[in-house]
Order: structure tokens, then sequence, then C-alpha cells
């Protein structure tokens, strides 16, 4: 199975509308950020990150800003912003609230997605399953994030879906750089568990593998830690 682009880098933002040229300069930086092209430590000016996503001045200030409230970015006033260092112990406190919210997303996609959007997910699953599969690590992170914000936009709470965006990209960010190639098969599998519950309207079974996907990454990134 081949893993379609167009799924995984879509031109909607994750309310279902287009996206704007701010939005785009933000998934541009924030995937170089995931995918470490843009390293923990690192500092970079505006037009540096400009020129790495080739997008003018006013977009990128403005992804800049929300990369900073994100926490992927730090500003030094007429020095240009850092890429935020990995810390362990903040990783798995966001994981603790990301838990939470993860599970009302899951409940209420499982109760009230239609036909169509169930049909969506269960696509997004298949593509992490064969980019897992190939042992592609972008394509895989590309269709991990694909998944997040349509099992969001089935979910109908544009409230709690911005509130566990930054930490679900704080976790990609710590899986991509800790444990990558070695939980590709594992992680997808737990995805799809969960594509499965809410195609299904499980809502039970749904939080269920939502709490797994979650304790999941929690429990591989606390054994790296620890090592």
């Amino acid at each position: 199975m081949k893993v379609n682009p167009e799924l995984i880098e879509s031109g909607a933002d994750a309310g279902g509308g287009r996206e704007t040229l701010a939005d785009q300069a933000y998934r541009l930086l924030e995937d170089r950020i995931v995918r470490l092209e843009l390293a923990p430590g690192a500092r970079f000016t505006e037009q540096t990150l400009g020129a790495h996503i080739a997008m003018g001045r006013t977009p990128v200030r403005e992804a800049i800003q929300r990369l900073v409230d994100d926490g992927l970015l730090l500003v030094f006033p007429r020095k240009g912003v850092m890429v935020t260092l990995i810390k362990p112990q903040d990783v798995i406190q966001a994981l603790e609230v990301r838990l939470v919210l993860e599970r009302m997303i899951a409940a209420n996609a499982a109760r009230d997605a239609d036909v169509a959007q169930r049909q969506a997910l269960a696509r997004c699953a298949d593509q992490l399953l064969a980019a897992a599969a190939m042992h592609d690590v972008d394509a895989y992170m590309r269709a991990d994030r694909a998944f997040d914000v349509e099992l969001g936009r089935v979910s109908g709470n544009p409230f709690a879906v911005r509130a566990v965006g930054p930490l679900q990209t704080m976790a990609r960010r710590a899986w991509f750089y800790f444990t990558r190639n070695v939980d590709l098969l594992p992680a997808a599998e737990r995805h799809a568990a969960l594509a499965r519950a809410v195609a299904e309207g499980k809502v039970y079974e749904a939080v269920q593998a939502s709490d797994q996907l979650v304790f999941h990454i929690r429990d591989g990134l606390r054994r790296v830690f620890d090592s």
C-alpha cells in the first residue's frame, strides 16, 4: 500500500477550512521542528526560518508567535529565536494532561462521527500502518499528525483540539528524537485500534484505545529517559 501524500499533507486546517499563509508557515515550521531539521537548541533569525520554508516575513512572524505559545521556540529580542530543548519531565507531564483530553476527543468521535468521518479516520490509520510497514519515519510522522487532525475534526470539540495540539506535538518530537524506528509498528497498531473503535461507534472501547495509545507513548519514552 502506498502512502498518500495528499492525505498526509492536506491543504485544510484542523477546523476544516482553507489554510492561510500563516497556517502554512506554522505547519511547515512545526514539521521541521518535530522531525529535528530545526534541531533542539539551534538558533535562527526570522529571515533564516523564512528561507527554510520559502515564505515571506509576515506569515513567518505569525507562525513564530504560535510556535512560541506551543513551547517549541524561544524568542531572544534582537537576537532571533531558539528551538527549545526536549525536557523529559515536561514531556511526561504533558502526556498526563493529554491523556484526559484525548479521552474526551475519542469518546466524542465514537459517539458523534458520521459514516464519511469514520471512513476518513480509518484511512488515516491505514496510512500509519503503511508507513510503519515501509519503515518510513518521515511518512509516519506526517501520517501521525494527519490522524490527530482528523480525530480532532471528527470529535467536534474545537476547544479540546486546540488544547491538545501542542501536547501532541511535544510528544511527537520527543518520540522522533528518542525512539523512532523501533516503535513504528506497535504505535501504528494502537492508532489503528483507536480508529476501529471510533469507526464502530464504540465509545468505551474508543476511550480504552485512546488510553492505551497514550500509555504506550508515555511508557516508551520513560524507558528511554530512565536509561
